[in-house]
């Protein structure tokens, strides 16, 4: 799967399961880990859980599988690595007690 492809797939498969303030961050040429940082947040550790599964039940039925998921269990702040697309989904109080959008404020943005 392309990375615009992957990027649409998680995005739409976030914003189904209703997560906040979702943000796309284009690391593009900026970055040798990924391409772009989703970043978005729950309501509670249930949601963040909600949409960390729907995201990666539906990549995996795409056979897109991660590198690697980090946080499912504690659900406070997880961390999904596909590669050119790494997904970061918080609970509202982790996600602005960490602000990562901040460290890449200069960063374009790019709409979901």
């Amino acid at each position: 799967m392309d990375t615009n492809s992957l990027l649409t797939a998680i995005t739409e498969r976030a914003d189904e399961i209703k997560a906040l303030d979702l943000v796309v961050i284009d690391m593009d040429g900026k970055s040798a880990i990924s391409e772009y940082l989703v970043i978005c947040h729950g309501t509670s550790t249930a949601h963040t859980q909600g949409i960390a599964d729907n995201i990666s039940l539906t990549l995996k039925k795409r056979d897109v599988l991660p590198l690697g998921i980090e946080g499912m269990g504690e659900g406070r702040w997880i961390l999904m690595d596909y590669n050119s697309v790494i997904v970061h989904i918080f609970l509202e109080d982790v996600r602005e007690e960490y602000s990562i959008e901040e460290i890449y404020n200069a960063y374009p943005k790019r709409e979901c």
